[in-house]
């Protein structure tokens, strides 16, 4: 499934970044942030109009928008 379907307070891990279609340059960004495979998370929130959603990775929380959490397959925890 998607990161951008969870639903605020799932856990979830982080199983693969992206597909061939997307660029590296925001794979790179991606793996910046922390978000590499096999990362335990938990979502916190949506934004109001569903634009982004906002993480707990790591100890760190992190706000991506909708477009990026689409392209990030996850397995519920």
């Amino acid at each position: 499934m998607k990161l951008s379907e969870l639903n605020p307070g799932e856990n979830a891990t982080i199983c693969q970044i992206g597909h061939l279609s997307l660029p590296q340059t925001v794979k790179r960004k991606l793996l910046s942030m922390g978000i590499t495979p096999n990362t335990h998370f938990s979502l916190l929130r949506r934004a109001p109009m569903g634009s982004g959603v906002e993480l707990d990775l790591r100890g760190s929380k992190i706000c991506m928008r909708k477009d990026l959490a689409d392209v990030i397959e996850v397995v519920k925890a």
